[in-house]
């Protein structure tokens, strides 16, 4: 039983061993809860953000406009880099300890016989503070799926979807089609819905048109082009603007920016938003572990959390751009992921690998990683036994450039490392 003194790391740790299982999708454990909380409808106008990936650069900038427009913003998003409390932010900062404590105390005593997953506390959680601080918008990132995520207990009243590729398989199916039959189900008749993935899924397609949404899709309602280097433009049709080009890097990201705006635009007249306010929500994205930049002495680093194929082969195009001329890459994956798949993508780009155990409970195994690596020259890498040590290896080493990418995991655990070294 939850002690009154117990502050925000005894309640993750109690999170954590509540329910049986850390990951059961459905919604029905979790609804009861948040009916009794009175969280099923919200009084801040909703926007679901689903897909396999670009979910938290677009909730990130969707925060972003909102708040330079003057809205009281919420943003809830999974998962956390260096501190829980990433996940549940207000104009874009996160909030505290002390909240946070308030809104597991709050869900506890409205349990009666539920248990909850660590995922739906932090659902719970968002919503609760969402609502006792008065946000106008809250912008909810699905964690996995959509149909039988706890996000989906509410009722969006705007619903983005992002790219979508192989992921989570043992949870949302084989192949594209099936997974965007599960992203699919945040979707509501009567919602505005905006599906920014360059290669759109006939079942979402399908899936929408049976509930009548009039669903904007990129490359038919909305795209963009690159005007310069520090350009680009948005176009419906053929209306056209021209921005400055995210703050975060990648062309990528342009297509999540699309994505965004023309969601932003479908919602004028409910959440009015001006050309100045998007231009510095744009400009004001931050995001940890995205293409993200640091320095440690003189060694330079690039954090990524790319972890799947379409999410690999985006990273890849970048460097590409780069030309990096002695590229290090500090790697590992999670066990469930196509290992492979990441590895022959990256491999023409990189000098040499440092590779690691993750040393949590999803981690890929030595023997999977070996296969994985089974192609690349045994002399191109270097086997370490913990990420600790293969992030000090490539510290030591004479790279030009050293990325660490392979999962949200890995990217943690090199952040961690660069942070215990004082490093900016």
């Amino acid at each position: 039983m939850p002690k009154r003194e117990w502050g925000l790391t005894e309640w993750l740790a109690f999170q954590e061993r509540h329910h049986s299982q850390a990951i059961e999708l459905g919604l029905d454990r979790v609804k009861r809860v948040a009916q009794r909380l009175q969280l099923d409808r919200p009084n801040a106008l909703t926007i679901t953000v689903a897909g396999t990936n670009g979910k938290g650069s677009s909730t990130a900038t969707l925060s972003a406009i909102y708040s330079a427009a003057g809205y009281r913003t919420g943003w809830y998003a999974s998962p956390h880099l260096l501190r829980y409390n990433e996940r549940v932010c207000i104009n874009g900062q996160p909030v505290d300890d002390v909240l946070l404590v308030d809104a597991f105390r709050a869900i506890y005593a409205a349990l009666e016989t539920e248990t909850l997953s660590y995922f739906e506390w932090g659902t719970l959680a968002a919503l609760w503070l969402f609502k006792q601080q008065n946000c106008q918008v809250q912008i909810l990132e699905v964690g996995l799926g959509g149909r039988l995520d706890a996000v989906n207990l509410v009722d969006a009243d705007a619903v983005l979807i992002t790219p979508i590729d192989i992921d989570h398989q043992a949870w949302l199916g084989s192949t594209r089609e099936q997974i965007a039959q599960e992203k699919a189900g945040v979707l509501r008749a009567n919602q505005v819905a905006v599906y920014a993935d360059p290669l759109p899924v006939e079942s979402l397609r399908a899936y929408a048109h049976s509930l009548a949404i009039d669903l904007s899709l990129f490359g038919q309602d909305f795209e963009w082009h690159e005007v310069n280097a520090q350009q680009w433009a948005f176009c419906r049709h053929s209306d056209c603007i021209v921005l400055p080009k995210p703050v975060l890097l990648g062309d990528f990201q342009c297509d999540n920016a699309a994505g965004v705006l023309m969601l932003v635009h479908r919602m004028q007249s409910r959440l009015p938003v001006t050309l100045s306010q998007i231009v510095q929500g744009l400009q004001s994205t931050r995001l940890i572990g995205r293409l993200d930049y640091r320095y440690n002495g003189r060694a330079r680093w690039l954090f990524d959390v790319a972890h799947n194929p379409q999410s690999v082969r985006a990273l890849s195009d970048y460097l590409l751009k780069l030309q990096e001329p002695a590229l290090a890459v500090v790697f590992s994956a999670l066990s469930d992921k196509d290992i492979r798949s990441m590895v022959r993508t990256l491999s023409p780009l990189v000098a040499h690998w440092f590779v690691a155990p993750l040393g949590v409970e999803r981690a890929a195994s030595h023997e999977q990683l070996l296969s994985a690596f089974s192609a690349v020259s045994a002399a191109q890498v270097t086997w370490c036994n913990s990420m600790t040590a293969a992030c000090h290896a490539a510290q030591e080493s004479n790279y030009a450039l050293r990325l660490v990418c392979g999962s949200f995991v890995t990217v943690e655990q090199g952040l961690t490392w660069l942070t215990s070294q004082g490093a900016l």
